[in-house]
């Protein structure tokens, strides 16, 4: 790696390595995220291992050797076993000890120790490439781990620290997916260097998109190179060749429909149900009410359309009882904005470490796709709500990872959160600080006749439902207090009281809907939702989002209202 001439232009991440061992600052470096794509090696596409030979290391390296514990210790050229196993037999004459197997180990209790024999022989420069490392020391407390497991993670651990291989001319290079896979004392090493390969940008995507019309140059497109660049962030180099050969297959080429159903398909398999694609159909224009909370989130889709990055927040923060329609107008929002949207599912996990690397995944799928909108329902459950002492420290690890990738302002504009939490309390304080989360919205049940009118009305719409109502003012009175899950419920009863007429009718009267309001029992665990109303004022970052009879609420009133219902409720 010493040797600039004739340098091929490398990817950052190669660059990087390449310029940190020279530098010294590093002899062990871990390579995550987009290990198993292709990358660019001149005028081809080549795997991992075969970049980091041909790329970096075959003109500066006697020997390059690979191993992971299926295919054990193999060479990136047959003479350079011959090397290996002279320099091997050298080292154990010296000590008296009888020369390395014919038959190279797969087994890493015996693989490892040998490898460490070679690097730490003189008279050569060399590479040690491991990759699924992470089958070789898993991310476990120690007193988890087998024996074996043990001396691996003593091995790795030793090679960055030995004074003899860090005054050597040699590198060890490991290879991962999800760095959070991997045991935390080896990442811990003040002698490693994590480095990440990310998901191919705009510019590598144009690229390789380029060399794809080339090697198949009968697949037609329905869009220029460049606009396909632009719609296919987040997939990989070899997802994208899929495309092509299912678009050369078909014989139907390469459609707007054919890249986002495979993208679709592809980023929802390859993150395993942890997020779902969000395509609503309904924007504000179809929520009932919340004049003042529509207004403020179409001030914000506004700029995110217009490319207003800096008046844009981070994140926003819907608050309020269930039944107050968080979600629906979180989709209603992503539809206004023209964001890609992604829902998160629950990624928590039982085993140890499958919790974040199922973030990492998210994360990772989240910084490629660029301008994405993300929604985390029910945010008290899947980032808040765990305790560090049941959990091993697994929440305090996300909530951290969550919180620094929220706080990176480069993500202004970009990427928005919007959490909907009807228990803001369980979330972690700095969580919810502005310059993560700029704004924080209350919700409400519907606080007059004439929202509870406009959105019964709305709600007909939204279900399609047929009527022939005439006075939403009267079935607006005699809801007071009802949320819009409440008005919903009723909306969609009111179409049963009108099929089970007699003589059946097909469109719902004022009769039907005065009907099931007078059936429907709303929820009836006041205290709770009372409690839960009390955060979303708590929380509320604008006093003009507030009812009337809250805006002159002083802090100290309503710490007394939480507290006492927090006692009456048996609330930690």
């Amino acid at each position: 790696m010493e040797n600039d001439q004739a340098e091929p232009k490398l990817p950052e991440w190669a660059a990087s390595l390449r310029r940190r061992y020279r530098a010294g600052e590093a002899i062990q470096f871990i390579l995550h995220a987009n290990v198993l794509d292709l990358q660019p090696l001149g005028a081809e596409y080549v795997d991992l291992r075969r970049f980091l030979y041909e790329g970096l290391l075959k003109q500066t390296r006697d020997v390059v050797l690979f191993y992971n514990l299926s295919q054990g210790i193999t060479f990136a050229e047959p003479k350079m076993r011959e090397t290996f196993l002279r320099k091997v037999e050298v080292a154990r004459a010296v000590r008296g000890l009888a020369g390395p197997p014919d038959e190279l180990p797969h087994a890493p209790d015996v693989a490892l120790p040998l490898i460490e024999e070679f690097l730490l022989a003189t008279g050569h420069r060399s590479a040690v490439v491991i990759d699924y490392v992470e089958t070789i020391v898993p991310r476990a407390e120690v007193s988890f781990l087998s024996g074996d497991d043990r001396a691996n993670l003593i091995a790795l651990q030793r090679w960055s620290a030995e004074p003899r291989l860090l005054r050597s001319d040699n590198v060890v290079v490991l290879i991962t997916e999800h760095l959070s896979d991997v045991n935390a004392m080896v990442l811990d090493s003040p002698h490693l260097a994590a480095l990440q390969i990310p998901l191919p940008d705009e510019t590598a995507r144009a690229e390789f998109i380029a060399h794809l019309c080339q090697q198949h140059p009968d697949v037609t497109m329905e869009m220029p190179q460049r606009r396909l660049a632009e719609i296919t962030a987040g997939l990989t180099c070899i997802q994208m060749g899929a495309i092509f050969q299912e678009a050369k297959q078909s014989g139907t080429g390469v459609s707007f429909d054919l890249v986002r159903a495979r993208k679709k398909q592809i980023i929802e398999k390859e993150c395993v149900g942890l997020v779902e694609f969000v395509e609503p159909e309904h924007d504000l224009s179809m929520v009932g009410g919340l004049d003042q909370v529509k207004g403020a989130l179409r001030n914000i889709a506004d700029n995110i359309r217009e490319g207003n990055r800096q008046r844009v927040p981070m994140g926003v923060m819907f608050v309020g009882p269930m039944g107050t329609g968080k979600t629906y107008l979180a989709e209603a929002f992503a539809k206004e904005s023209g964001l890609t949207c992604l829902k998160l599912a629950n990624f928590r996990d039982k085993w140890v470490g499958s919790t974040e690397s199922n973030l990492e995944k998210i994360i990772t799928v989240v910084n490629a796709l660029g301008f994405v909108l993300v929604i985390i329902d029910e945010g008290d459950r899947s980032i808040g709500g765990g305790r560090e002492d049941m959990d091993g420290g697994t929440s305090s690890r996300v909530t951290a990872k969550l919180k620094e990738f929220m706080s990176d302002t480069s993500h202004r504009g970009r990427t928005v959160f919007v959490m909907m939490t009807n228990r803001p309390d369980k979330l972690d304080t700095d969580m919810k600080r502005p310059g993560r989360f700029d704004q924080k919205i209350p919700f409400f049940a519907p606080q007059t006749a004439e929202a509870r009118e406009e959105i019964l009305q709305v709600l007909y719409r939204k279900n399609g439902l047929r009527h022939r109502v005439a006075d939403f003012a009267e079935a607006a009175k005699r809801t007071e207090g009802y949320t819009g899950a409440d008005l919903e419920a009723i909306v969609l009863l009111s179409d049963h009281f009108c099929a089970a007429a007699t003589p059946k009718r097909k469109l719902v009267r004022d009769e039907d809907l005065l009907a099931a309001i007078a059936d429907f029992i709303p929820s009836r665990d006041a205290l709770m939702l009372e409690y839960m109303e009390l955060l979303a004022v708590f929380e509320c970052s604008s006093r003009s989002m507030l009812p009337e009879r809250y805006r002159q609420l002083t802090t100290e009133e309503l710490n007394l209202k939480l507290r006492a219902l927090r006692a009456e409720l048996g609330l930690r």
